[in-house]
């Protein structure tokens, strides 16, 4: 019998808070945005047309900006999220006006490994993301 091995990700996901460790308020999703048994978390490159994303899983970094190996932290979008209308894709500098910004003053080009997927938001490479795939919508 072969074996394979799974990849599993660091990530500790917590439900939608106003409040934060610290006490500051946040502005967290509506209580209807989406079935919180549905959520997947989803390497950038893997998100299709039809997915809809809710929030991004961050790393950790220290003050040299080195990622630091323990939980990352979840952050939801604050707005009930459509489905994606493309699947996720390598930035594009020609997109718009956004994009060739972004390019040009923070080197985020296609040779980059940057991706993108609806609207100019742009991951890096080893980005997780928060999704619910299209069959559990």
């Amino acid at each position: 019998m072969r074996t394979e091995p799974v990849a599993f990700h660091r990530v500790i996901v917590r439900a939608p808070s106003e409040n934060t460790f610290s006490g500051a308020r946040m502005i967290v999703p509506p209580a209807d945005a989406f079935d919180p048994a549905k959520v997947r978390i989803t390497p950038v490159s893997e998100v299709r047309a039809g997915d809809t994303v809710i929030g991004t899983i961050q790393p950790h970094y220290d003050h040299l900006l080195n990622p630091i190996d323990r939980a990352h932290w979840v952050s939801y979008f604050s707005h009930a999220s459509k489905p994606q209308t493309a699947d996720a894709r390598p930035v594009d500098p020609s997109h718009c006006w956004l994009c060739t910004h972004n390019a040009y003053t923070r080197s985020i080009g296609a040779a980059s490994g940057h991706w993108t997927v609806d609207g100019c938001t742009t991951y890096r490479p080893d980005s997780l993301l928060l999704v619910v795939p299209r069959e559990l919508a």
